[in-house]
């Protein structure tokens, strides 16, 4: 499969988060995340945002990104409330950024909360008015961060708390990822994987990037961009790097798809657009029907 993520704005209109969203529709897309309090900046609730896109019938579903971080239980337990009696039905728990110009609570840790959604709606322990469906739970893995050990702790305790998939931060090193999975202990066996991706322009850029916790770009890539001419041959660069770093993931990994991350898209000039494109045609080579059967051979 493939997912994508939408950072959603400061608004209160719903036909800027329609329009997004709808940009980012193609045929092989079947969900669309919802960010939560992007970078720890205030924007428009992610629980309004996926109910916006759930009632539009886009034909894709939404992936509610809930956040652990700066809400009260009592206030994670009104949410998902919300979001189930909005019809919302898919959700990423997650820790969440530390928030800008607010004080960081930290009440229910990101364990807690996956079990909580799990558990939804009879493990509340409270009388539900009404009859709610139960949530497809998510959870996030950064392969690459600084201590990786602790991350694969963590992912163990979010697959024990109930977590059915993982969207990871993006991957720019094939053989790398290769040796994260490769890592997993067996309780992680079946558990799926869908890899993030996100563009990269220039060496300028890829090396900003660096500064996000989780980014690791490898000296291969960066020596590649490097040596480029301009920032079109740096994306051409790029992209033919991304190609052949997906082909081998797609003969060496078991992955169940990827996870679009288009920095940028939102301010939505035709540069970022095309970048877009790029991204998605890449993602169907490896999640595509020919793919499938290219691997099963």
């Amino acid at each position: 499969m493939i997912t994508v993520e939408l950072a959603v704005p400061a608004t209160v209109a719903h036909e800027v988060v329609i329009e997004r969203a709808r940009a980012l529709l193609r045929p092989q897309i079947v969900a669309v995340n919802i960010t939560d309090g992007l970078r720890g900046r205030p924007a428009l609730s992610s629980i309004a945002a996926a109910a916006i896109i759930t009632h539009a019938d886009l034909g894709v579903e939404p992936i509610l990104q809930l956040t652990a971080r700066s809400r009260p239980r009592n206030g994670l337990v009104a949410d998902l409330l919300g979001a189930s009696a909005l019809g919302v039905r898919n959700l990423n728990c997650m820790t969440g950024d530390v928030p800008e110009n607010s004080t960081d609570l930290y009440d229910v840790d990101v364990f807690a909360l996956i079990e909580m959604a799990r558990a939804f709606p009879a493990g509340l322990g409270m009388e539900l008015l009404g009859q709610a469906e139960p949530f497809c739970v998510g959870a996030a893995w950064s392969p690459f961060a600084d201590d990786p050990a602790y991350e694969l702790e963590r992912l163990v305790r979010k697959r024990a708390a109930g977590a059915q998939f993982v969207q990871t931060q993006p991957v720019f090193d094939a053989r790398a990822l290769a040796a994260a999975v490769d890592r997993m202990p067996a309780a992680l066996g079946d558990l799926p994987i869908i890899m993030g991706l996100a563009p990269v322009r220039s060496s300028d850029h890829a090396r900003r990037l660096t500064g996000i916790p989780g980014i690791v770009i490898p000296d291969r890539l960066l020596d590649l961009l490097d040596g480029a001419t301009s920032e079109d041959d740096a994306a051409e660069r790029y992209w033919a790097y991304l190609d052949g770093e997906l082909e081998w993931l797609a003969r060496n990994v078991p992955l169940r798809g990827c996870h679009l991350m288009p920095i940028g898209h939102s301010k939505r000039s035709m540069r970022q657009q095309s970048t877009f494109e790029r991204l998605y045609a890449c993602a169907i080579k490896i999640t595509g029907p020919s793919a499938a059967a290219a691997a099963a051979n």
